[in-house]
C-alpha cells in the first residue's frame, strides 16, 4: 500500500508554518512564514499567505496528491469564523497544485490537545499572547474555557500581563499606586524611551497591535526576581486566573480525581517561572491526581500527530 502523504499548517497570529510529511514521518518540506489570522490581516492576506506557503511547498516536492491536509487555526472561534476561515483554505487549495483527498480544519489548541492526546482524556491551557483552554474526555466529548480574545477576556495571557504592567505604570504616575517600581525603568528601557509621554505615543501609534503590549510582560521575570512587589502581585493574579481557567474547563469535562494529564504551553507559562510554581501549587491543592506536563515541542508537531492521529486511530 502506498504510503500517505500529510500536509501540516499551524496558523497563528504571529506565525505560520506549514510542514509535508510521511506517514511514517519522513519530512518533505517545512517553512515557516507570518501570521494567518484573518482577523488581524483580512481574508486576501491571509489566502495570500497560505496561498505563497502552498506554491512553495509543492514546487519544494513535487508532491501533487495530498492524503490529509490538517489546518491548525488560530482566531477559530465561532460558527462564522469557520466559515471565513474554511473558505480561505479552499481558496488557498484551490490556487495551488495540491489535490487534498481529505482536509480537517480545527482551531489551534483544539488540535494541539488531540496532537497530544489522541483518543484518550486529556485537557491543555495555552497562555501565549491570548489564554484559552481545551479538554476531553477521550470518548468525543470536547470542552473549551476562554479564548475570546483581548478585548474581552484573556485573563493570564501575555496581553493581559502586559496591560497590567502598563496600568500600574500609569496609576503611579497619576498617584493612585505607591511608587516607585523598577516596572517602569525595565518597560522604558525595552521600548527605548525615557518619558510617560513617549509611552503613550507608543501605545496609541495608529500601527499598535494587541501582541505589543503582549510584549510588555516579558520584562515581568525580571521585576519579579529584583523583588518588586508590583510585579509580583501581577505575576500572582496571572496564576490564579490561569488556575480558574483551567478549574472551569476540568469541571466542564467533570473530571472526577481520576490520573489525568494536563499539558501547559505558551511563554507564559514557559519563561515565567513565579507564575507557573503559583499555577501548580492552585491545581494539586484542588486536583492532586492532574499530572501537569509542559509541552517541550513546536506547535507544528503536534498538528502532525493530530493528523497522523486522523490517518492512523488508535
Amino acid at each position: 500500500m502506498k504510503e500517505s502523504i500529510i500536509l501540516a499548517v499551524d496558523g497563528g497570529a504571529t506565525k505560520t508554518t506549514l510542514t509535508i510529511r510521511s506517514e511514517k514521518g519522513e519530512n518533505f518540506f517545512e517553512q515557516t512564514t507570518t501570521g494567518s489570522n484573518y482577523q488581524t490581516i483580512g481574508e486576501n492576506g491571509a489566502i495570500q499567505v497560505l496561498s505563497e506557503l502552498l506554491s512553495k511547498a509543492y514546487h519544494s516536492t513535487n508532491l501533487k496528491q495530498i492524503h490529509l491536509a490538517a489546518f491548525a487555526i488560530a482566531g477559530m472561534d465561532t460558527e462564522l469564523d469557520f466559515k471565513i476561515i474554511n473558505r480561505i483554505i479552499q481558496h488557498s487549495i484551490e490556487k495551488s497544485s495540491f489535490n487534498v483527498a481529505n482536509m480537517i480544519v480545527e482551531n489551534d489548541v483544539h488540535a494541539a490537545l488531540l496532537g497530544l492526546v489522541g483518543n484518550h482524556p486529556g485537557a491543555l491551557l495555552i497562555s501565549g499572547t491570548g489564554s484559552i483552554a481545551f479538554a476531553t474526555n477521550g470518548n468525543g466529548k470536547i470542552v473549551r474555557t476562554g479564548g475570546w480574545g483581548h478585548r474581552a477576556s484573556d485573563e493570564g495571557s501575555g496581553y493581559w500581563i502586559g496591560q497590567k504592567i502598563l496600568n500600574t505604570l500609569f496609576r503611579i504616575e497619576d498617584g493612585l499606586l505607591a511608587g516607585p517600581t523598577i516596572l517602569q525603568h525595565l518597560v522604558f528601557e525595552k521600548l527605548q524611551i525615557t518619558t510617560m509621554e513617549e509611552l503613550m505615543a507608543w501605545l496609541y501609534h495608529p500601527h499598535y497591535t494587541n501582541a505589543q503590549t503582549a510584549s510588555i510582560s516579558s520584562i515581568l521575570p525580571k521585576a519579579v526576581s529584583l523583588g518588586d512587589e508590583h510585579a509580583i502581585t501581577i505575576a500572582q493574579n496571572a496564576a490564579y486566573e490561569l488556575y480558574l481557567l483551567a478549574k472551569a474547563t476540568l469541571c466542564k469535562i467533570h473530571y472526577e480525581n481520576e490520573t489525568f494529564p494536563f499539558y501547559l504551553n505558551g511563554g507564559v507559562l514557559k519563561h515565567h517561572p513565579m507564575i507557573l510554581k503559583r499555577f501548580k501549587q492552585l491545581i494539586y491543592q484542588s486536583f492532586p491526581s492532574i499530572s501537569i506536563e509542559l509541552c517541550t515541542e513546536e506547535p507544528i508537531e503536534y498538528v502532525v500527530k493530530r493528523a497522523l492521529h486522523y490517518v492512523n486511530p488508535e
